[in-house]
């Protein structure tokens, strides 16, 4: 190889282990010796004796950087198995607490006779898959069987739709309500390092309810804003759904089972369905992420002056998410709710 291409290594090359070993080789095609070349780089004549024997018998391809095994784990592969085991059942444990370092420092003495610094404890943990994260809540009356039963949810599709309604001709939609106001929810927020800014949250009661729903697959919305919660403004939701569902075609609205969500409401409305939701399964249903992207987004950290502002501003939060159907697709779409391929 000739001087300009080792030149040219040498100003492109990123690693400055490897960026010394040209710098030598380039100083050695140059005619300067071992030990001036050493004086120069100020490393050791024989790194540079190593190197440059290295290129004469290998070529550049020797100066590449060796894979460093680094020092062997401390834990065979079935010790860690163990270990990840045994933080993933106390993880998930329903007695309570959490699990600390020293926990998992005394696990692996007692189990494994190796002893681990706490700060090496974290360390394994990440090397392990984990993550110090926030849990999601969970009613302690919560099915998880029957959870997964419902979404096998064709055959109760078919039960509950009119006969002669295609499953090619049935909408599903997703509808829920959530109350919003002056006891309003803080976030996080991009702040310089080393401070925690304060954000207003109020203390009054005004609040509103959103009464939401969304089709998926048509990225098809509708909302209403009332002040209570109960099935005459229910009914006027259902209104609304029945009036945006396309002639000819069937809506199915999944819903959990609120007082309020009455099945018998969808009796005056030929082209709608009410099917519920299993019993405290809030995950089942994607307008739980709408409503925390509405908090998040737009109405979290913020005061109102009452009820008509609270309208408002929900109008707004509303508005802005539906202003992007790819958005409420990509949000509330669930695999499981698809009835056609």
């Amino acid at each position: 190889m000739n001087k300009p291409n080792i030149l040219a290594l040498v100003k492109s090359e990123k690693s400055a282990r490897k960026r010394m070993r040209y710098l030598a080789l380039l100083h050695f095609t140059e005619g300067h010796s071992r030990t001036a070349i050493a004086t120069m780089l100020k490393v050791s004549r024989t790194s540079v004796n190593k190197w440059v024997n290295t290129y004469l018998s290998q070529g550049l391809s020797g100066l590449d950087d060796k894979p460093n095994p680094g020092r062997p784990p401390q834990l065979s592969l079935a010790q860690q198995a163990s270990l990840k085991a045994f933080v993933q059942q106390r993880s998930l444990s329903e007695q309570g607490g959490r699990l600390m370092a020293k926990d998992l420092s005394h696990f692996i003495q007692s189990e494994f006779g190796v002893t681990f610094k706490q700060a090496n404890i974290y360390r394994l943990l990440h090397q392990l898959g984990f993550s110090w994260i926030t849990t999601r809540s969970r009613h302690p009356k919560q099915s998880e069987a029957v959870q997964e039963a419902f979404k096998n949810f064709l055959m109760a599709t078919i039960r509950n739709t009119p006969g002669h309604v295609a499953l090619d001709r049935i909408d599903v939609w997703f509808q829920d309500e959530a109350r919003f106001g002056q006891q309003n929810t803080t976030t996080r927020i991009w702040a310089k390092k080393g401070t925690r800014p304060r954000a207003v949250r109020q203390q009054q009661f005004e609040s509103a309810y959103v009464y939401g729903a969304v089709c998926p697959a048509t990225g098809a919305t509708e909302a209403i804003i009332a002040p209570h919660a109960n099935s005459e403004y229910m009914y006027q939701h259902l209104k609304l759904i029945s009036a945006a569902t396309p002639f000819g075609r069937h809506a199915l609205i999944i819903m959990d089972g609120a007082g309020w969500h009455q099945q018998a409401l969808a009796d005056d409305f030929d082209n709608l369905t009410v099917l519920k939701l299993p019993p405290y399964s809030p995950e089942l249903n994607p307008i739980e992420q709408v409503w925390q992207w509405l908090r998040q987004n737009v109405l979290a950290n913020r005061c109102f002056s009452g009820y008509d502002d609270i309208v408002e501003q929900c109008s707004i939060a509303w508005n802005s998410f539906i202003e992007n159907k790819e958005r409420v697709s990509e949000l509330c779409s669930r695999r499981w709710a698809m009835l056609t391929s």
